[in-house]
């Protein structure tokens, strides 16, 4: 990804401007709506519901948790003044996140009971306004491929098409020539290739095959949710690098951070200009160029923007901003640890000043 107009994912000067709609991604909607609608379910009253992203996950869990002690601290502080007892359970500060994909989170926000969305697949301006809706960033992070392979610690690289035409199953063995081209360094296994991909539609797929559409031989285009040729599906990050690690000689795809705290192997990308890549915080910010001050280094080309989709009018969205403000400040102190990259200040201040001009007053 790359922080330009053309393609869809810019995040500077106007963050909250998201580009142009991708077919692809829309019609990942189509068809498994009422799936993920019917298990929403209803929030338990006073807390705070928002549901989605995969990849973002470890991050907002690991700021909820800091954000319910902030909340602890501030209301033992108010009952003390108040001369109350200084027992605090958590209630209705209590903040609920279900990660279940991108396409998920989309569809549960039809769901008055969420009151965010979290996603790496943006929603274009129409329809943001057709359906009373206000999008901006929140964070970025990386996915990559992963493999379940011992190398005896060396780093495998591929490029756009090899992985291309190892998701289009033609090739089938970790030996293979144009494997071993990009690896002449490193002793391949003569090793069945076993592909593994997310079944459900995913922010993290989106990223994955934005990279692979660099490839000519790649045809399915930047789509949350693909019919793959080849391969086995499973449900979620944490579904498909238990596959991964459960099959040796599997390939897959995931969130830098929790596949590499899972263990597997990550794998290496050549860029568009040919240069080798891993996913780092500063390869992250060098995809992201402007929105990060950093350009000139090679960046990572599985690199996301994380969003956030919200209703115009809620009467939970004082209480959802509140926390997003807070994450805004604590994501820089917990980021780099995750794997993700936070936006930087001036990028902030812009996002919250548009706060006020977009979302709708609460009576």
């Amino acid at each position: 990804m790359r922080a330009t107009d053309s393609d869809g994912f810019t995040v500077i000067g106007k963050p909250w401007s998201l580009g142009r709609r991708i077919a692809a991604a829309a019609v990942a909607f189509v068809g498994i709506g009422f799936l993920v609608f019917a298990v929403a379910g209803s929030n338990p009253e006073g807390r705070l519901a928002g549901a989605g992203s995969t990849l973002a996950n470890p991050i907002l869990q690991r700021v909820s948790t800091s954000y319910q002690g902030y909340l602890a601290a501030d209301r033992i502080d108010m009952t003390r003044q108040e001369g109350q007892s200084g027992d605090w359970t958590g209630g209705a500060s209590a903040l609920d996140y279900d990660p279940v994909g991108s396409v998920g989170g989309l569809m549960r926000l039809g769901d008055p009971a969420v009151t965010f969305a979290v996603t790496e697949v943006p929603l274009a301006p129409d329809e943001l306004s057709a359906q009373g809706k206000v999008q901006f960033p929140l964070i970025l992070g990386a996915a990559a491929p992963v493999a379940n392979l011992d190398l005896a610690g060396a780093d495998l690289v591929l490029d756009a098409k090899v992985l291309a035409t190892i998701y289009r199953g033609e090739i089938t063995n970790w030996s293979d020539p144009a494997i071993a081209a990009l690896n002449p360094a490193v002793t391949l296994p003569d090793q069945p290739i076993s592909v593994r991909h997310r079944r459900d539609g995913s922010g993290t797929t989106w990223t994955f095959t934005g990279y692979l559409a660099q490839a000519a031989n790649w045809t399915g285009g930047q789509a949350a949710q693909v019919a793959w040729p080849v391969g086995e599906g499973a449900e979620g990050s944490r579904g498909l690098i238990e596959a991964v690690k459960a099959t040796p000689g599997a390939i897959g795809y995931a969130e830098v951070g929790q596949a590499r705290r899972a263990g597997l192997a990550v794998i290496r990308l050549i860029d568009g200009a040919g240069n080798v890549v891993t996913p780092s915080p500063a390869s992250i910010r060098a995809a992201a160029g402007p929105a990060t001050g950093q350009q000139g280094a090679p960046g990572w080309p599985m690199t996301a923007t994380v969003y956030v989709v919200m209703r115009k009018s809620d009467p939970q969205n004082d209480r959802a901003l509140a926390f997003f403000r807070y994450f805004y400040a604590e994501a820089g102190r917990q980021a780099d640890a995750l794997g993700y990259v936070p936006l930087p200040v001036e990028v902030v201040t812009e996002i919250e000043a548009h706060w006020a001009l977009t979302f709708n007053k609460q009576s």
